[in-house]
């Protein structure tokens, strides 16, 4: 988290959560700075998501109720307290093609509007989904940022490449 959250040393009381969705597990780094005070790490990587669960592409709105069922399990295992002010940040590959449908920053009703195009490709409609990054893998990505961001209260993500210096806190001096 140091290098990642390099940027961060003027603001050490601000607490910031690092969210890395990689190709089978999540990883969680949460502290203040540049200092990690706790590390979570869950089964719910984009790949294994998209493998153990989605057999179509888009998924049925049966392989995505089941998907959601598996992700609010390991989310509610790692015991993360729902309601704290912190900044999230992600450097994931994974979430790049998000970003770059959105911007840097995206609020969760983005993430729940592009879960609800997913939901109605589910039903049928895949034209919902133009524009959107293609693939299971995109899907189950999509998945597990919308638990994340949901369970854990968070309004919004912030998506930076890894040598980029991470942006000021939202609402900071």
């Amino acid at each position: 988290m140091a290098r990642v959250a390099s940027g961060l040393e003027s603001q050490s009381n601000a607490l910031t959560t690092l969210l890395h969705v990689g190709d089978e597990q999540l990883n969680v780094l949460s502290g203040r700075g540049d200092k990690p005070e706790a590390a979570f790490q869950a089964d719910l990587g984009a790949a294994r998501i998209a493998r153990e669960f989605f057999q179509h592409d888009p998924p049925t709105s049966r392989e995505i109720e089941r998907a959601i069922d598996f992700a609010e399990d390991e989310i509610m295992r790692l015991g993360l307290r729902a309601g704290v002010d912190t900044t999230l940040l992600s450097t994931s590959a994974t979430l790049q093609p998000w970003a770059a449908a959105a911007g840097p920053t995206m609020a969760i009703e983005t993430v729940e509007q592009w879960f609800q195009r997913l939901a109605s490709a589910a039903h049928g409609r895949p034209g919902g989904l133009q524009g959107l990054p293609p693939g299971r893998e995109a899907a189950a990505t999509l998945l597990v940022l919308r638990e994340f961001m949901h369970h854990g209260g968070h309004p919004s993500i912030v998506i930076v490449e890894s040598s980029q210096p991470l942006p000021d806190r939202p609402g900071s001096a």
